[in-house]
């Protein structure tokens, strides 16, 4: 089966308030490299046709870090949601046909591998959606991925809008996706803010398809630490020590 075309999109507009610094996060520097640049380097290897970063804070800032790297920006000038945030990328990908590949500039430790097998994974499925998924006992402030009887994806249901009984699901949403790029923007025109924080979620994508028959599946893993977000100077200690294991 030969590949649908692929651009990527990396959600690299936040300031990361809990960094408890002026930088954006995405600049911040792991093994002399910052966060953004990993994920970079990482999605080169999967021969994109496109790379779009999204930017907002320090976004010039941003673009210079990425100098002579085949990226193109995108500038989300409010910072409503990661919804919003992709939907912002919607006129750049006009004359694109194939899949979008999404994740965020700030998991440094993604691995090629993994997301080759969710980009296999959706192409061989035939789903609308196909999203990386971490199964694990331990607590994680992640949002849940919440299944049907016959165990189909229904939707994910992030960890401030979670009842008791969701956050009991072991099942988490890893923040990284592959859409084909038609129903992708037509989902998220039926995105709205009405949630704990009133934001545009690109999660709600998940529950809008499964609602209107798209398949969604999962491509799920059990390597917490490839997942890790960095959010705080704690998950930045955590990633050196992980990276100098």
């Amino acid at each position: 089966m030969p590949r649908q075309g692929l651009a990527v999109v990396i959600l690299a507009a936040g300031k990361g308030t809990r960094m408890l610094s002026d930088r954006a996060k995405v600049l911040h520097s792991l093994a002399s490299r910052p966060l953004l640049i990993h994920v970079l380097d990482t999605v080169a290897t999967l021969d994109p046709q496109r790379v779009l970063a999204v930017v907002g804070y320090q976004a010039e800032e941003v673009k210079q870090a990425c100098a002579n790297r085949p990226v193109e920006f995108v500038e989300q000038k409010e910072q409503l949601g990661t919804g919003h945030a992709v939907l912002q990328t919607q006129a750049a990908l006009e004359d694109f046909e194939g899949d979008v590949l999404v994740l965020c500039g700030d998991m440094p430790l993604i691995q090629s591998s993994t997301l080759q097998a969710l980009l296999r994974k959706h192409q061989e499925s035939g789903a609308g959606c196909t999203l990386l998924s971490l199964k694990t006992k331990e607590k994680k402030d992640f949002g849940r991925v919440v299944r049907g009887p016959d165990g189909a994806v229904i939707r994910i249901v992030e960890v401030r809008d979670a009842t008791d009984q969701e956050k009991t699901i072991d099942e988490y949403n890893a923040g990284v996706y592959c859409f084909n790029k038609g129903i992708l923007f037509k989902a998220l025109a039926s995105v709205d803010s009405d949630n704990a924080q009133k934001e545009y979620y690109l999660t709600d994508t998940v529950g809008i398809l499964s609602q209107g028959g798209q398949v969604v599946v999962c491509h799920s893993t059990w390597d917490a630490d490839e997942l890790l977000g960095i959010n705080s100077s704690e998950d930045l200690k955590k990633a050196e020590q992980i990276v100098n294991a």
